[in-house]
């Protein structure tokens, strides 16, 4: 199976480590950031792809990654919007959109506050 995480701050970092217990997970990792908490922990060498993921850019990014299932593991402040007032409604959206276009499973990921 091929598991396509989005996101490798702490979120995806945890992911990625549980991930990694079965070795017959392939798994490809996407993030815009410049800087990801996975790779400096040493979770991961290096995140695969650097592109955002829109609904403009999902076919791209699923056509290149070939994945079977998607974990969306950023928050709204993680997905280069900005940092406008409501940007987590638009996050939202976004989101949402994203799992209603994908051919593969899309499932989210969130941190608990607490």
């Amino acid at each position: 199976m091929r598991v396509l995480v989005i996101g490798a701050g702490v979120t995806g970092a945890n992911v990625l480590k549980q991930l990694q217990k079965n070795p017959a997970i392939e798994i490809v990792t996407a993030d815009p950031r410049q800087e990801h908490h996975a790779v400096k922990e040493g979770i991961i060498d290096k995140v695969d792809i650097h592109e955002v993921l829109t609904p403009l850019t999902l076919k791209t990014v699923l056509d290149r990654t070939r994945p079977d299932l998607v974990l969306l593991a950023m928050a709204a402040e993680d997905m280069g919007l900005g940092k406008a007032p409501g940007i987590e409604i638009l996050a939202d959206a976004l989101k949402q959109e994203i799992s209603a276009l994908s051919m593969v499973p899309v499932i989210e990921v969130t941190r608990v506050r607490r």
